[in-house]
C-alpha cells in the first residue's frame, strides 16, 4: 500500500462526502486506502460512511477530537505514507500521486510535505504553513497590538519547487510512516490546536524537516469543520485555542519562561477575545486552574 489516506468527521456530513469524492476522482495510479474515522457524530455521518464500501470507516464512539482520531485511523493503515486530510478540504489534481512521488525523492530526513493550499474560489493562496509558536513571536504580536506595528510576516512563498518550513498545518499532513514508528503521531493531550505544530517540532528537535511543495492542489474551506459557515469562532472556541497553546508552550519551555509567557498572553488575550460579560471569568480560569 502506498498511501493511507486517514479523514475526521464530526457533524460534516456534506463536506465530508464532497472531500471523499474528490479523492477517488483524482487519485490514480497509486496503490491507497481512504480510513474515515467519525468522532460520534449526529448528523448522519454514521449512517451515510458506514455504507461506503471504499473507506475503512471507525466510530471513535466519541469526540476524541482531531490528534486521537488521526491516532485511532492511524492504527489502521497499512500504508507506506500517511496523509492526513482535513474533512473541509477538496482535491483539485491527482494530489495523492504528487505527495508521493515528490516524497520518494526527498532525502529520508523530510518527514512531512505539505502544499501551498487554495481557498474557496481556487484561486487565493490560503494559511498553509507557519513558524513554531514561540515566547518571543507572541511578545511581538502583543507589542504590535499595543503599539500599532505591523507584526512579523510570514515569509512568502518559494519559486522553487520545494521550501523548507517549521511546520505544515494538519489540513494535508503527508508523513513517512517509519518517522511515525519512530517518533508516534500526535500527542494524545492536545483536543484541538497546536498539535501538528507540537508534533513537528518534536521531530525537527530529533533532526526531520517539513517542506511545502507547488504541484498538489488543494482547496481548504478553513473553519467549517469547526462551525459550518460560521467563519469566526465562538469563544469557547477560541478558549480551547488559548488551552492548546499553554499546553503546546508548557512542553516547551521550562516552568520559568512558561509563567512569562502567561503574563504576555494576559495582555494578548482582550483584544483576541473581545472579551464581554464572564469572558474573564473563563480566562481567570485558565491561568488559575490549569497547571
Amino acid at each position: 500500500m502506498d498511501v493511507s489516506i486517514i479523514i475526521v468527521n464530526y457533524n460534516t456530513r456534506e463536506v465530508t462526502q464532497n472531500c471523499i469524492e474528490s479523492i477517488f476522482q483524482h487519485t490514480k495510479g497509486i496503490d491507497f486506502e481512504v480510513i474515515l474515522v467519525d468522532n460520534a457524530s449526529t448528523d448522519g455521518s454514521i449512517e451515510l460512511f458506514e455504507k461506503d464500501t471504499r473507506l475503512k470507516f471507525i466510530e471513535s464512539g466519541k469526540n476524541l477530537g482531531f490528534g486521537k482520531a488521526n491516532n485511532l485511523g492511524y492504527t489502521y493503515s497499512k500504508g507506506k505514507y500517511i496523509f492526513l486530510l482535513n474533512s473541509d478540504t477538496i482535491l483539485l489534481n491527482n494530489a495523492v500521486k504528487e505527495f508521493f512521488e515528490i516524497h520518494e525523492k526527498m532525502p529520508m530526513n523530510v518527514a512531512c510535505l505539505g502544499c501551498v493550499l487554495k481557498a474557496a474560489d481556487g484561486m487565493t493562496e490560503n494559511n498553509s504553513y507557519g513558524t513554531f509558536p514561540s515566547i518571543s513571536q507572541t511578545l511581538r504580536s502583543v507589542l504590535s497590538l499595543y503599539f500599532r506595528h505591523a507584526p512579523h510576516e510570514k515569509t512568502a512563498v518559494s519559486d522553487a519547487d520545494n521550501f523548507k518550513v517549521d511546520y505544515v498545518i494538519g489540513a494535508d499532513l503527508f508523513i513517512r510512516r517509519n518517522v511515525i514508528d519512530h517518533m508516534h503521531l500526535f500527542d494524545p493531550d492536545f483536543f484541538m490546536y497546536f498539535e501538528e505544530s507540537e508534533m513537528q517540532y518534536r521531530y525537527s528537535r530529533a533532526g526531520y524537516e517539513s517542506r511545502i511543495i507547488h504541484t498538489p492542489s488543494i482547496i481548504h474551506l478553513e473553519c467549517v469543520s469547526i462551525n459550518g459557515s460560521r467563519k469566526m469562532p465562538s469563544l469557547k472556541q477560541r478558549l480551547m485555542y488559548f488551552e492548546s497553546m499553554f499546553l503546546y508552550m508548557r512542553k516547551r519551555y521550562n516552568m520559568l519562561q512558561y509563567l512569562f509567557f502567561r503574563v504576555v498572553v494576559l495582555l494578548y488575550i482582550p483584544t483576541f477575545l473581545k472579551i464581554k460579560k464572564d469572558g474573564w471569568n473563563k480566562i481567570l480560569k485558565l491561568f488559575i486552574c490549569k497547571k
